[in-house]
């Protein structure tokens, strides 16, 4: 088949609640009643990215999506799709370059005292091409579904205009790597401290907990993959795979934005 950038609607059914599991929480969000789906949708805006048409990527069925990440930005709060999607073509290498930006949606919610307009989610990198944001020594076992969809030889690598070719390096002793079967949600903002690699982080002092409206935001955006793409069932985060402060006090997180998707009729492990 024919490499080529791969664009759809994404028809979505679902909108959730989020939160996470530490002593803040309870403060920020409290559980409310069980409610009905659908809520309402999330509309996903769509920009036109420039790409890097020397990088080769890699295409993917999205049977093969079980998880998602999550992800900060660890940027100023004002910063826009485009300009994560103008950082990641300066990343990689001359002989191995990315492709466009690696997160597949953004959401702009942001922390406490940080002045942001009124919510908005974007798609990134399209579901269909595989991420770049977990890490590439990252591998995970695979499932059954996941095993026959590889042997297949469904996932395609290659450049724009080219035959996409089968790449057995992706999956190493039994297992594949974490981008392939991954997507990246990604909060603008930083919710890391401050230190020398990342001068704009939070201080010890003020350490930079999400809002209501940022939980919110990605427990609905989660709910709402799930409700389109059944076999998503994992909430991660980006240093589950890697070694990095990313997603900062976001991780803490995670148990309540699960437990207020159950809330809306999606389960997450």
């Amino acid at each position: 088949m024919k490499i080529r950038l791969l664009v759809f609607n994404l028809l979505f059914s679902s909108l959730a609640w989020a939160g996470a599991d530490c002593i803040h929480c309870q403060s920020y969000l409290p559980l409310e009643e069980s409610r009905p789906w659908p809520i309402e949708y999330i509309k996903v805006d769509k920009v036109q990215y420039e790409r890097n048409s020397h990088a080769s990527f890699c295409t993917r069925p999205l049977e093969i999506l079980d998880t998602i990440v999550l992800h900060h930005s660890e940027t100023p709060s004002t910063v826009s799709a485009e300009k994560i999607n103008d950082y990641h073509l300066t990343r990689g290498t001359a002989t191995d370059p990315w492709y466009m930006i690696g997160y597949s949606y953004v959401i702009n919610s942001a922390y406490p005292g940080a002045s942001l307009p009124k919510l908005k989610v974007t798609e990134g990198r399209p579901l269909e091409i595989i991420g770049a944001h977990a890490g590439t020594n990252a591998f995970v076992p695979m499932s059954a579904e996941q095993k026959k969809i590889w042997d297949e030889k469904k996932v395609k690598c290659g450049k724009e205009g080219e035959e996409g070719e089968f790449d057995p390096s992706m999956v190493k002793d039994g297992k594949i790597k974490a981008n392939v079967t991954t997507l990246g949600l990604v909060v603008i903002g930083n919710y890391a401290p401050f230190s020398k690699t990342n001068p704009d982080g939070y201080s010890r002092r003020n350490p930079r907990h999400p809002t209501k409206s940022t939980l919110d935001s990605v427990a609905r955006m989660s709910c709402q993959l799930q409700k389109k793409h059944p076999r998503i069932k994992n909430i991660k985060w980006h240093n589950y795979y890697h070694n990095t402060s990313c997603p900062g006090l976001l991780k803490n997180y995670i148990g309540r934005i699960k437990a207020l998707a159950r809330m809306y009729g999606c389960e997450f492990n």
